[in-house]
């Protein structure tokens, strides 16, 4: 038997992950600009799988981790905004831990240059925790890295395709195939 849930969840959210075993209402923040989303109960499948290939520096190597829950959104971090929010907990710092992306889902149908991403290893905040950064629509102008992104959104799924030099030249390069996704309804 399948159930699903709401939850609440505000129209935009910040790049903050959250590590298995959190509540939906831990997760959820609630604010005047919160819509109603559902989420799917878990089916035991990865919702999510990702691939990330590493060239440089002292992650290099090739990188593969599942969710079984939903990293993947389309809304959450603004109108029109895809993101990917998946972080593993309990991580040593030469292991996988986090990928935060955010882009605009419209201009990264066709390939963009334009998006934030964030690859991490080791758990944040813990010693060795280190990341690598491509932000190229940084407020100030000063771009951090550089790259391409593509998103194919199939509503509810997707997939993106990305590669780039990380602001500390690491070039990353892979893909997140978004198996579940949330949306937001505003």
């Amino acid at each position: 038997m399948r159930h699903s849930m709401r939850l609440v969840v505000p129209a935009i959210l910040s790049l903050g992950a959250c590590g298995k075993g959190d509540t939906a209402g831990e997760r959820a923040k609630t604010d005047k600009a919160e819509s109603i989303v559902p989420v799917p109960a878990s089916t035991g499948k990865a919702a999510t799988t990702i691939h990330l290939a590493v060239e440089g520096g002292p992650h290099a190597g090739t990188y593969d981790a599942q969710s079984e829950d939903i990293t993947c959104t389309y809304g959450f971090a603004g109108p029109g905004t895809w993101g990917n929010q998946y972080t593993a907990l309990g991580k040593s710092p030469k292991e996988f831990s986090s990928l935060q992306l955010i882009v605009d889902a419209k201009d990264a149908a066709d390939g963009t240059d334009a998006f934030l991403m964030t690859v991490a290893f080791g758990e944040l905040m813990k010693p060795g925790y280190s990341e690598h950064v491509i932000d190229t629509q940084t407020n100030d102008g000063k771009k951090k890295g550089s790259g391409t992104i593509r998103v194919d959104d199939q509503k509810t799924g997707g997939k993106v395709t990305f590669k780039g030099v990380a602001e500390d030249g690491a070039k990353l390069e892979g893909t997140i195939d978004c198996h579940q996704m949330m949306r937001s309804e505003s």
